[in-house]
């Protein structure tokens, strides 16, 4: 949904920004097919830069482990508050709202649109086609007023008998050969999605206004007189009911469509006036950029990689083993890897797991799975030693620290979201990655620290004076992201125990943490000082 919003507000943006461009310097232009593709061009830009926005490289460096507590052993995973997320998962959030007074706009912009186009394409289906003046006709009773549906025109056969068929047919005709109905079919389309922005309906009736101008001067450039042609408008001003994706000939009837009729032809240095347009594209694409954030090379990883070489020679030594946590359950998904390198494995289901290392030197393995304490163990090889080695890790679960500070230093702006891992592409050897995500709060670790300050005032207001102190509060997050095992760590008195509870229990469903895409529970211990 965030996504969603996103698109269309910097959509919505676009479309303002280049209709007021288009308002101020191009409606009273008489350069109509110019104008119409400033038209057509601004609303697919719109659009494009909204979904596809330009992205820009930015280097930050390597982020550091996350912090352990020292709460692992009092930590109690079994509290009676299972989960506290009863109210927020049952009810409806802002967003979810949002959704759905959105849905239900398109949904009925779109069925009036249906709607609409249902007669036309019944008299269509259901009628032969007159071709008239190289046209094909569709005469019915159903429309006072003829106008063109994509390369079709409908008109009541009374306009046969006038002496104005010719001049209906002329001006239908440049709607179809021009093929309007493409804009028509884009802007109607965009309509549904963009219903709730007011300029998306502004350039509707622009198009749809500059699609007459052009007819207009299609009837006229074949030798019409303007003066009988004006009239016969006059006479239409009666209209019939409109439909989107139709092109009437009554359409925009005023004294703007008599006057571009016969104004004076703008002068073609005026065009340069759409080289504004480039300004304001640069604009929108620096506005709408986005970062892609890449992490710093770090130069002792560099070294260890080019020191830890596997020569063809050399017969490797296979290295095999068990990985368990300390009640000695498997752990499968465990990720064991040679540090300073791209070399590694996955235990299996059954905590398993088998790699290959060089037959001499000094190699760290390490061990790490989500929610539990990294295992690293120094293995010396020696060329004598036996080409199979058996060696078990045993993991302990561990206790993520959140420190007070670091939530209130969090400052106003998000950070940059974490860099995607790294791997030398020139390399013929496989790459291992380690994918692990740790539970992540809605926005991250800048999302839990604007709701922890929010709570915080809230509480401060409430209780006064009287909540003065610090308060660490232990919690889980299983794997549904609900936040269980709400417990008091360490606290300097009842009053902000109370207050660290009741922030915890408040929070939002997290994002779980996941091992090899296995969702997986985490323990905090989150420490608030008020």
């Amino acid at each position: 949904m965030e996504v969603l919003l996103e698109i269309l507000i910097r959509a919505s943006i676009s479309i303002a920004v280049f209709y007021a461009l288009y308002w101020l310097l191009l409606r009273q232009s008489t350069h109509f097919t110019a104008n119409r593709l400033f038209l057509l061009i601004s609303l697919l830009i719109s659009v494009v830069l909204a979904v596809v926005p330009v992205q820009y490289q930015v280097l930050i460096p390597a982020p550091s482990s996350p912090a352990l507590s020292d709460y692992s052993g009092v930590f109690n995973r079994d509290v009676a508050n299972t989960s506290t997320n009863g109210q927020n998962s049952n009810g409806m959030g802002l967003f979810g709202v949002l959704l759905i007074i959105y849905s239900i706009g398109a949904a009925i912009v779109l069925l009036r649109l249906l709607i609409q186009c249902r007669k036309p394409l019944l008299i269509i289906t259901k009628s032969k086609p007159k071709k008239i003046y190289d046209c094909l006709i569709h005469e019915n009773k159903v429309f006072n007023s003829p106008f063109s549906f994509f390369n079709r025109i409908l008109i009541n056969p009374e306009y046969f008998q006038q002496d104005e068929i010719v001049d209906i047919l002329t001006h239908e005709k440049v709607h179809i050969q021009e093929r309007h109905w493409i804009d028509l079919f884009i802007i109607e389309l965009l309509t549904v999605f963009f219903w709730f922005n007011p300029f998306i309906w502004f350039f509707e009736r622009a198009i749809k206004r500059n699609h007459e101008y052009l007819a207009d001067e299609g009837v006229l450039s074949r030798g019409h007189s303007p003066v009988r042609y004006q009239a016969l408008l006059i006479n239409r001003l009666m209209g019939t009911q409109v439909i989107g994706l139709a092109n009437h000939f009554n359409s925009s009837l005023g004294l703007t469509r008599f006057k571009m009729m016969t104004k004076e032809k703008t002068a073609k240095r005026k065009l340069f006036r759409m080289i504004w347009g480039v300004p304001v594209l640069a604009l929108l694409l620096m506005a709408f950029a986005k970062p892609e954030y890449k992490v710093k090379a770090d130069k002792e990883i560099q070294i260890a990689v080019n020191d830890i070489k596997l020569s063809a020679k050399d017969t490797p030594v296979k290295v095999k083993g068990t990985v368990k946590d300390d009640k000695g359950n498997p752990m499968p998904g465990a990720s064991v890897i040679l540090r300073g390198t791209t070399t590694g494995t996955v235990a299996d289901r059954d905590g398993n797991y088998k790699i290959e290392l060089p037959n001499e030197g000094k190699f760290v393995l390490i061990v790490s799975y989500v929610g539990y304490k990294s295992v690293v163990n120094t293995i010396s090889m020696k060329s004598t030693a036996p080409t199979k080695w058996k060696h078990d890790f045993m993991m302990e679960r561990e206790v993520i620290s959140i420190d007070s500070k670091d939530l209130m230093n969090a400052g106003d702006v998000p950070p940059p979201p974490p860099p995607a891992p790294e791997f030398d592409k020139n390399s013929d050897k496989p790459t291992f990655f380690i994918v692990e995500e740790m539970p992540e709060y809605k926005q991250g670790f800048y999302g839990l620290s604007q709701y922890v300050k929010k709570e915080k005032s809230k509480l401060q207001n409430k209780f006064g004076k009287k909540l003065n102190g610090k308060a660490t509060v232990g919690f889980t997050i299983n794997k549904k992201g609900e936040v269980s095992n709400i417990q008091i760590l360490d606290k300097s008195n009842d009053i902000v125990a109370k207050a660290a509870t009741k922030i915890a229990s408040g929070m939002e469903n997290w994002k779980p943490g996941s091992q090899r895409g296995k969702t997986v529970s985490v323990d905090f211990a989150m420490e608030l000082e008020f």
